[in-house]
């Protein structure tokens, strides 16, 4: 008796949970079709479909914002919901339940060896790798420690020290005389640091994706990313997005404060002066203009910004007489 008892209990709860989630689903669907009838209309003023998905999931994503702090369940003398609480105390749909995307990631640390040797064409470390590549399809181990059992399994190689040691980062932590074992220590070291990083901007970038409660992990033992996209609707798209790499430039500007910059202009200024001096015949008269720098953004397929081009325009102030 007592276990049937026991039995009910927990049946009781299971439905009132149920009721509850239930509860929470029916306010932020509602706004959730809104925002999809609104984002549906400003996608059908596009062009082309790269820019009416652009447009659909940033219209989306602005309407959802919009209405975050807004009021959209109201329990008479207990609590009054907004969106974005309301969805945080949701039970997360996973795939089985709302369909989707999931991507298992892997970070290539062979190209990382590479670049930590400065590409060094020591023909016993390329053979390491390329062993370790093939291990690492049926293995659960990570790849720099299959990388130093291949390494450390050829006759004659000579020590890892004599490979790394040229690295800027590794020549503080190891010199001539350490072991194979104490140079795959720091390389791992600094492998985690790489990952880690790669985990934290693969994150951010899913985050500004407009997924809805996407589900992102760190398998740190074998260097993997497990990637959950409920709801996505563009899978091709989306593996795009996950796959594109990312660029860092860095570009020299100047300041008129700059030694000799102030001074070139002033230079520059007078020998076009004295150009325009010479042939006034061509003439009658002259545009008075400036020269303005612009930044145009470079945006890949999904209006994300890689990349900015730099324009020079000139701009009319005024006219006198040639």
């Amino acid at each position: 008796m007592q276990g049937k008892n026991i039995i009910k209990f927990f049946l009781v709860l299971l439905v009132a949970v149920c009721l509850i989630q239930y509860l929470l689903i029916i306010p932020t669907n509602r706004e959730e079709k809104r925002a999809e009838a609104y984002a549906k209309a400003q996608a059908a003023t596009a062009t082309n479909e790269d820019e009416a998905y652009l447009l659909e999931k940033t219209a989306r994503t602005e309407y959802l914002d919009s209405i975050s702090s807004e009021v959209v369940l109201s329990i008479p003398l207990i609590k009054d919901y907004t969106y974005e609480e309301l969805k945080a105390q949701q039970l997360a749909l996973g795939l089985d339940l709302k369909g989707g995307l999931s991507v298992t990631l892997q970070v290539d640390l062979r190209d990382f060896l590479v670049s930590l040797s400065e590409n060094t064409k020591n023909v016993n470390f390329q053979k390491a790798l390329d062993n370790a590549v093939e291990r690492q399809k049926a293995s659960s181990v990570d790849f720099i420690t299959l990388f130093g059992d291949e390494y450390n399994k050829i006759d004659g190689a000579e020590p890892l020290s004599n490979i790394f040691i040229r690295n800027a980062t590794l020549k503080e932590k190891i010199n001539y005389e350490s072991s194979n074992t104490e140079v795959l220590r720091n390389i791992r070291e600094i492998a985690n640091e790489t990952v880690n990083l790669t985990f934290t901007r693969l994150k951010d970038r899913i985050d500004k994706f407009g997924v809805t409660q996407p589900n992102v992990s760190l398998d740190a033992n074998r260097d993997l990313i497990l990637v959950e996209l409920p709801g996505i609707d563009n899978p091709e798209r989306a593996r795009r997005f996950l796959q594109a790499s990312a660029k860092l430039e860095f570009w020299e500007t100047y300041r008129v404060s700059d030694a000799g910059i102030l001074a070139s202009f002033q230079e520059a200024d007078r020998v076009l002066g004295s150009t325009n001096a010479q042939d006034t015949s061509a003439v009658d008269e002259v545009a008075e203009v400036r020269i303005d720098t612009i930044y145009k953004p470079v945006t890949d397929s999904l209006g994300n910004v890689v990349d900015s081009t730099m324009e020079f325009v000139e701009v009319p102030v005024g006219r006198g007489p040639g």
